[in-house]
């Protein structure tokens, strides 16, 4: 079953915080992280996807956007369109206190599987149990 919600909304006071992990058994597409900077001055920020394991120890491949400028007073749309597997992790940074992100999606049963022939010759995708 999918839901269409919001996945996570952090102000991180100038530090790294998770901001959304995928459930267990779940998947997730992401339609917008919105990023606001509510200061009088510019401030950077950071997005890093991927497995925890990714994000701590080969960080150099999990970067979404790196020191990233946001004006004062302005917005950005980012990440739009990917999609995580169970156990995935969306982190971010921010040089200020006055960040808020919202990350916006759908989750989805992450039990598609391939269930081979069903008999008909007809090798195809189905909903069931992993055949292994």
């Amino acid at each position: 079953m999918e839901v269409i919600k919001i996945l996570g909304q952090a102000a991180p006071a100038s530090t790294t915080e998770i901001l959304y992990i995928v459930p267990a058994n779940k998947g997730c597409v992401v339609s917008q992280l919105n990023i606001v900077n509510r200061d009088y001055y510019d401030a950077t920020i950071s997005i890093q996807i991927g497995s925890a394991e990714n994000i701590e120890f080969n960080p150099e491949i999990t970067w979404a956007e790196q020191d990233m400028l946001i004006y004062s007073k302005c917005s950005s749309q980012r990440l739009k369109g990917i999609t995580l597997a169970a156990g995935d992790i969306v982190q971010i940074t921010s040089s200020t206190d006055f960040i808020s992100f919202s990350l916006f999606g759908s989750e989805f049963d992450q039990n598609f599987s391939y269930d081979g022939d069903n008999g008909n010759g007809d090798y195809g995708y189905g909903y069931g149990e992993i055949v292994g």
